[in-house]
C-alpha cells in the first residue's frame, strides 16, 4: 500500500464519526489549476442544509498513483463518491443576499 493511501485512510477514519442522523459521502476533485487531486469527506445532518467538508488528501497529478489510492479507498469505504472537475465548475447553492440573522440584510 502506498504512503498516500495510508495517509488518506488514516484521515478518513479520523474524520468519519458515524454519527446517527448524519449523511456522509466522499468528493474527489480533479483540480487543473494546481495539478492535484483532492479527496474530501462531506457530511450533513439529515433534514438540514449545512454541509461540512474535511480535506483528507491532496495528491499530485499522477494517474497511476491516483488509481491505486482510489482503489485502496474503495476497499475501505463503501460511501458514495462524487467526482468533480475544475474544468467544469459548478455553483452548488445560490449566493446568499439577505440573511437577517447573520447581518446580511442591508441593501
Amino acid at each position: 500500500m502506498l504512503a498516500e493511501s495510508r495517509q488518506l485512510i488514516s484521515a478518513y477514519r479520523k474524520s468519519f464519526k458515524r454519527l446517527p442522523h448524519y449523511q456522509y459521502w466522499l468528493v474527489i476533485v480533479d483540480n487543473h489549476f494546481f495539478y492535484r487531486y483532492y479527496f474530501f469527506l462531506y457530511n450533513r445532518r439529515l433534514k438540514t442544509k449545512l454541509v461540512r467538508s474535511y480535506e483528507l488528501l491532496a495528491l499530485d497529478h499522477d494517474s497511476a498513483k491516483y488509481q491505486q489510492v482510489l482503489a485502496d479507498l474503495k476497499a475501505v469505504s463503501h460511501l458514495r463518491i462524487e467526482y468533480r472537475d475544475t474544468s467544469h465548475l459548478i455553483e452548488p447553492t445560490p449566493e446568499i443576499t439577505v440573511d437577517k440573522i447573520h447581518g446580511h440584510h442591508f441593501q
